[in-house]
């Protein structure tokens, strides 16, 4: 199996979300290797609109992942696909065994996703539609990973 990674911009703000993150990872950590790739967070100050800052960070974002070329990437927008439980693991252990390109999870920052992020994922996943602060995102996230591995191994899910 190849190794794994998530990437978004900024730190986890959200304390509930950082320790939620840390568990899941820890618990990634039994079935798989993986890594948080942190890119810079554009400063939400008067200075660049929305769209420039969304699409300074995804600058950012691509930059950063060159080094794991090469790469599958999905990133989570409301325009993407949902999938139940069972399809993400099924999606996850494809991307995980077969394909041999390291799979990257992408959450943008509070405004959004860039377009050239957008364009570049191989699939764009759908979460919910509600709409989720992006710590939370990250959190859900990091979680469905980690049970799409416990189904893929065949162990129970350890709450």
């Amino acid at each position: 199996m190849t190794d794994l990674a998530f990437c978004w911009p900024g730190k986890t703000s959200a304390a509930y979300a950082r320790d939620g993150m840390d568990d899941y990872l820890g618990r990634i950590g039994r079935y798989q290797k993986c890594r948080v790739v942190i890119t810079p967070e554009e400063p939400r100050s008067g200075r660049y609109s929305q769209e420039h800052r969304v699409e300074r960070e995804g600058e950012g974002i691509l930059k950063r992942l060159k080094d794991l070329d090469p790469f599958w990437l999905c990133a989570l927008h409301p325009a993407g696909k949902p999938l139940n439980t069972g399809d993400f693991a099924k999606l996850v252990r494809r991307q995980l065994q077969d394909d041999g390109r390291t799979p990257v999870f992408v959450v943008g920052g509070p405004d959004g996703l860039s377009y050239a992020v957008q364009k570049r994922a191989d699939r764009l996943l759908g979460m919910s539609s509600f709409t989720l602060p992006h710590d939370m995102a990250r959190l859900v996230l990091v979680e469905q990973v980690y049970r799409a591995l416990t189904i893929i191994h065949g162990h129970p899910y350890d709450r």
